[in-house]
């Protein structure tokens, strides 16, 4: 019923084994509704048959892929060879909450039945060099595809897919998309905390470097953004304006931030702002569709989302700025 898809990539068996123990010790469900299937990305950090014959339960199905794909299309490959109703998307380095989840889970989607069904979660979040666990419930657990459960029909029936050009923020960008198919009605919500996401500072987002994580990755920040409005303005979401402007005010907020407080970043930022301008006022228009209210909410919201995951502590300049320098 279920498919609990599992990208592995430099997480070997000591690190993977709290995730797989949180499966298998479940309480009161039948293993036969789950199935696990773990895909090692082309690394060699591989688990072991004896390694892996530890969760009998489980029937683990374990693949390699010949090219390293990254996340977003090694899920994708697990969608796409699964017979099973239902995915879920789990890290190899997180883990489920409690031993409860998964009956609460299977037994809300045999009553309901649903095409996407959204549980809290606990996230670790990094600001101000400290570390700690964050409650995230309903829309603020976007856009985090974690804890979360989607129906693989629905996902084939709206050509929703891992984008290939989107190598970091996959999760945002697959999220955002299937978020504007759907009227906020539609989302179900079980009100349990089902999953614990971990910071990894070792992914491919978080690796150490001379800059924050979100200036190793900004090509992929702005243009996971073009292909998500891209998307929902192909299937005439109503969600494509509102995510324009809260996008493209992320983007802007980021350029003027503490991130880009680099010498040696000034000609490469000045590049960004100005194809960020030429983006913006090629869709101008699309600002005079929010009233003042809505605009100053939408930017609101972008800068904590940003603030938390991205260690924002100075920002230079706002929607004031933002306006004069590219829409006034």
């Amino acid at each position: 019923m279920l498919d609990i898809i599992i990208p592995q990539y430099m997480e070997d068996e000591h690190k993977i084994k709290d995730l797989l123990d949180s499966i298998e010790n479940q309480k009161n469900i039948d293993f036969h509704d789950i199935h696990v299937t773990v895909i090692n990305d082309a690394s060699n950090v591989l688990l072991s048959n004896e390694f892996l014959m530890n969760y009998e339960k489980l029937n683990i199905v374990y693949l390699r892929n010949d090219k390293n794909l990254g996340p977003g299309l090694t899920r994708q490959r697990g969608i796409d060879m699964t017979d099973e109703p239902f995915i879920m998307f789990f890290d190899a380095d997180d883990r489920l909450i409690d031993l409860n989840v998964l009956s609460k889970i299977l037994d809300y989607l045999k009553k309901y039945n649903p095409d996407y069904l959204v549980t809290n979660i606990m996230v670790e979040v990094y600001f101000d060099n400290q570390k700690s666990l964050r409650l995230r419930k309903r829309e603020e657990t976007f856009p985090w595809m974690h804890g979360k459960v989607y129906k693989r029909f629905y996902l084939k029936d709206h050509n929703l897919r891992f984008h290939p050009n989107v190598r970091h923020l996959e999760d945002s960008y697959f999220t955002s998309c299937l978020v504007g198919t759907l009227s906020p009605k539609e989302i179900h919500y079980l009100d349990i905390v089902s999953y614990l996401w971990k910071m990894n500072e070792q992914s491919l987002t978080r690796k150490k470097s001379k800059y924050n994580y979100m200036v190793d990755i900004f090509d992929d920040f702005m243009s996971c953004a073009r292909y998500v409005y891209d998307y929902l303005t192909s299937i005439k979401s109503k969600m494509r304006f509102p995510y324009f402007i809260q996008s493209t005010l992320g983007i802007y907020t980021v350029l003027n931030s503490n991130l880009f407080d680099f010498d040696d970043l000034k000609d490469k930022r000045e590049a960004y702002l100005k194809d960020l301008q030429d983006y913006v006022i090629k869709k101008k228009n699309i600002y005079k569709l929010v009233t003042e209210d809505i605009l100053l909410k939408l930017y609101e919201k972008e800068i904590r989302e940003l603030k938390e995951r991205n260690n924002l502590r100075k920002i230079y300049k706002g929607l004031n700025e933002f306006f004069n320098e590219f829409l006034i």
